[in-house]
């Protein structure tokens, strides 16, 4: 029977660097850091979300591609917007009102050239609030 995720792999251009963006700028917890026949990977945990990373010599940073891989939500898009960049995080898009939920999103982007997403939800809805109707142009809800 399957329970949840057991984690996220993340691909990422050096160990150190991601652990530092992870845990100093974004609140994640280093859990363990280790090396597989000398190749280094580590484990960050969030909210019991568990991201793997290990090096990569295929990065958007490294292949000039540009890809989201995750999404986390915060309480306050403003202020943790603010928060970040005065950590020097890059924000190559500002808040715009969302499509598939009600609320704001943003996106910044890890040393790897990952964009994170940012989604800051209006109340009542959430990832789990089952009356979610379409506020967007062009957006039909099908299930």
């Amino acid at each position: 029977m399957i329970e949840g995720f057991s984690h996220i792999y993340l691909p990422v251009r050096d160990i150190d660097e991601a652990i530092e963006f992870y845990t100093q700028k974004l609140g994640f917890s280093l859990l363990r850091k280790y090396t597989i026949n000398g190749n280094p990977s580590a484990y960050v945990g969030l909210h019991g979300i568990l991201l793997e990373f290990s090096v990569s010599t295929s990065t958007p940073s490294v292949d000039g591609r540009s890809e989201l891989r995750i999404g986390l939500n915060v309480d306050d898009l403003d202020a943790t917007l603010a928060d970040l960049k005065s950590k020097g995080v890059a924000v190559p898009r500002e808040p715009w009102q969302a499509m598939t939920f009600w609320g704001r999103q943003a996106q910044i982007m890890d040393p790897s050239g990952y964009r994170i997403s940012l989604r800051e939800y209006r109340a009542p809805d959430s990832p789990h609030f089952e009356g979610w109707q379409p506020d967007q142009e062009g957006v039909v809800r099908l299930a």
